[in-house]
């Protein structure tokens, strides 16, 4: 059995990457000396020398090349190892996850965290935000996965954009905005909403949901802004408005009857919509989507099976 180290493979690719053993040893900050006592320790072993040395620098013998094949494999698979393993390990001690500013993937969240409350340590950071935070905070924050908004009409841009970004993706939901008014609103008896029936009625909207992976030029997905409306940062606050004061709706993905009957709220569906929605859960190619990650999307399809079916008894 040859006596080779992981050590003396990731050298020996270094120095066929860089051509010269002198640039490869700034890069692995090693002296030059012992990067050559290196190479030569391991084609000892090897019995053939991997490197041609010359005035024109370092090159790769024919045996070499063969040898630098599996060793580059086999670098790439220990640093594949070694991101899982790290990933997995900031798994089991904590979660990190983005998420729109959405009550049924809170209440997902919620039932999600009383499945693993009993564990000894466990760190969650659960931050609202838009789509370009949710992917910057996986490529940039260390967060595990995050949840993305997107209208049909810009399915092929996104889609495009999270292949780019090595971002895989799995589908939760295609849903229609419907209306949220309080059970006190006097548009809480329609069946169904018109455009023409807010007139006189204050629009609750999130502030800062702007996404800048939106292409230029794209279609806007809402209407002319115009009437009476109120932005808002911090999403406890739409039920504030929505329950106490009866002139206010918001468009919103359907809710769990559940918080509908806490707040006392009527969600009304409207077939004048333009666009439909996607929510995707997204993550990087090289984290392990198992244990937590796993849990919590199964668990967002329930809920929105949940809320499916209570929407059809509720049109009955």
């Amino acid at each position: 059995m040859l006596d080779i180290s992981v050590k003396q493979m990731k050298y020996a690719v270094e120095i066929a990457h860089c051509e010269s053993i002198n640039q490869a040893a700034q890069n692995l900050y090693v002296s030059q000396s012992s990067l050559s006592k290196a190479m030569k320790e391991l084609e000892n072993v090897l019995g053939y020398a991997v490197f041609q040395r010359g005035s024109a620098g370092t090159t790769v013998t024919e045996e070499g090349r063969e040898f630098l094949q599996t060793a580059e494999k086999i670098m790439y698979q220990l640093e594949l190892l070694e991101r899982q393993t790290r990933l997995r390990e900031e798994q089991r001690a904590s979660i990190k996850v983005s998420i729109p500013r959405a009550t049924y993937i809170t209440y997902a969240f919620t039932k999600f965290f009383q499945q693993i409350q009993n564990m000894d340590e466990i760190q969650i950071t659960f931050a609202e935000t838009n789509s370009k935070e949710a992917v910057d905070n996986i490529l940039y924050r260390g967060f595990h996965f995050g949840i993305i908004r997107y209208p049909d009409i810009l399915e092929r841009n996104t889609i495009q954009m999270l292949q780019q970004k090595k971002l895989l993706f799995r589908q939760i939901w295609t849903f229609d905005y419907i209306l949220l008014v309080s059970q006190r609103s006097e548009l809480a008896s329609r069946t169904e909403i018109h455009p023409s029936d807010l007139m006189g009625h204050t629009e609750l909207l999130h502030g800062d949901v702007s996404d800048a992976y939106l292409p230029e030029g794209a279609e806007e997905t809402g209407g002319e802004q115009q009437g009476k409306r109120i932005y808002l940062y911090e999403r406890g606050s739409q039920f504030d408005f929505l329950s106490n004061v009866p002139t206010t709706y918001m468009w919103v993905s359907p809710l769990p009857e559940t918080v509908l009957n806490q707040h006392e709220l009527v969600q009304i569906p409207c077939p004048d919509n333009r666009y439909q929605y996607h929510d995707v859960l997204i993550y990087h190619e090289d984290y392990p989507f198992t244990g937590y990650g796993e849990k919590f999307y199964h668990i967002l399809l329930q809920t929105k099976d949940e809320i499916e079916k209570s929407l059809i008894r509720s049109n009955h």
